[in-house]
């Protein structure tokens, strides 16, 4: 028994994709990863950005960014309908006038009705390019030569190669499973319990893997939608680096950097011999190929420009205005790809106590005394990577809209707790940044 209609492209639509936000998806954060690497974005606070969504779901991320950034205009596109309803809904009860929502077959996406939207500065498309078949992909690059302005940035997350490769044949075993009889509650319950059983058999070929723990429950109780999100797509396939990257060159669409700050940094994602191994490949993505030998992640986050030019790291990063993320008053530690490290009080403890007071520019920072040693991009990796601060896409108070700003954001909370705590969304999980001011999105 399929737990998909029959226009789902292979795609589970019965269950709703669950609400959630991540920082790495603001154009705040964005910004950030273009400074770090050295690239040129020209946007500022005052700019009007036209924002695009591919495969938004219940339009909660586009929610969020409308409700954060009231100049910019946002646009969710999705295949299922259900999705958009539920999105538009939100909108309407927020009193979103910024956020637009159509549920598009991205495969058929051409001529007039791809002609009919406007040009935008960000596309993101996060967790879309390993579930959908190979029409899709066409129809995203599509849009992007035809519709990402040059300049524009492109956020792509996937699961990569080679350390996606140990769920492949997990995959097509759970996927079989789900698609028998019963329930769902029961088919769900019947592919753990077979994964369970091939645990503890030492099955050869079943290693570790976040799917494997998913499944498992290892990682907390998953939320049905997005069990059958990862499990019961016909078209997912990981895909290596390159291959994104020759894709997105189709676009005239450049690598700029991972969106996870940590990885643009060989001495936090590698260990010595790997940053000997990596510093000595001169081809770029055979690099990025060695990192994704090392890392212990099989999910990239990848961000792409259309039309790539280098300035000053140093000065495009002191530039960056961070506001504190935590009120704990416990050290603070970096957790990166190579491994878990404290972060030394006597740099972090003045840049802590200050972010506590207000938001900081990188430069302000780095010249408060004794915390001048780090260079800009390191500041901004450390503060950002070890969740102690996050950043600003303008400083509070800034500009004539900023009340009206805040009164949407204040409006836009009070929807989110009432529509998703009923669910068991908790205001520091999935639905946080929805409860901070607009500056943060």
């Amino acid at each position: 028994m399929s737990t998909s209609a029959g226009w789902s492209r292979g795609y589970p639509v019965t269950e709703p994709y669950p609400a959630a936000w991540h920082g790495f998806q603001s154009p705040a954060h964005l910004h950030a990863v273009c400074a770090v690497m050295g690239v040129a974005w020209e946007v500022g606070p005052e700019t009007p950005l036209s924002i695009a969504e591919l495969g938004c779901g219940s339009g909660y991320t586009a929610n969020v960014l409308a409700a954060g950034n009231p100049r910019c205009q946002i646009l969710g596109l999705d295949y299922n309908p259900a999705h958009i309803a539920e999105a538009r809904s939100m909108a309407a009860e927020a009193g979103l006038t910024n956020a637009r929502f159509e549920d598009t077959d991205l495969a058929d996406l051409d001529g007039a009705a791809l002609d009919a939207l406007p040009e935008f500065d960000v596309v993101t498309l996060h967790g879309v390019w390993s579930w959908v078949d190979d029409r899709v992909r066409e129809g995203i690059l599509r849009l992007l030569r035809r519709k990402l302005k040059a300049g524009g940035i492109v956020l792509i997350t996937y699961n990569a190669l080679p350390g996606a490769a140990t769920a492949l044949g997990l995959s097509r075993l759970v996927r079989r499973a789900l698609q028998g009889g019963g329930t769902l509650e029961e088919r769900i319950a019947g592919a753990r319990a077979l994964v369970e059983k091939l645990v503890a058999s030492e099955a050869r070929h079943l290693l570790p893997s976040t799917w494997r723990s998913l499944l498992l429950g290892e990682m907390g109780a998953a939320r049905q939608g997005y069990l059958l999100h990862e499990f019961l797509t016909d078209h997912w396939r990981p895909t290596f680096f390159a291959d994104v990257a020759e894709s997105m060159a189709g676009a005239r669409c450049e690598y700029v950097g991972s969106a996870t700050l940590d990885e643009n940094f060989p001495t936090m994602a590698l260990d010595a011999a790997q940053q000997a191994l990596w510093e000595a490949e001169p081809d770029p993505a055979a690099r990025e190929l060695i990192k994704d030998f090392c890392v212990p992640r099989a999910f990239r986050r990848d961000v792409f420009v259309r039309g790539l030019r280098r300035v000053s790291r140093d000065e495009a990063t002191n530039a960056i205005i961070l506001a504190s993320a935590t009120h704990e008053p416990s050290e603070r530690k970096l957790v990166a790809q190579a491994g878990e490290a404290t972060l030394p009080p006597a740099i972090i403890g003045p840049m802590r106590a200050a972010l506590a007071e207000r938001p900081h520019s990188i430069a302000e920072l780095r010249a408060l005394p004794g915390c001048g040693a780090p260079s800009a991009p390191e500041v901004l990796a450390m503060l950002v990577s070890s969740r102690t601060a996050v950043p600003l896409w303008r400083r509070p108070g800034e500009g004539a809209d900023w009340e009206a700003a805040l009164d949407t954001a204040r409006r836009f909370n009070a929807v989110t707790m009432r529509r998703l705590a009923p669910h068991g969304y908790a205001p520091a999980g999935s639905a946080a940044l929805a409860l901070t001011t607009p500056a943060m999105a």
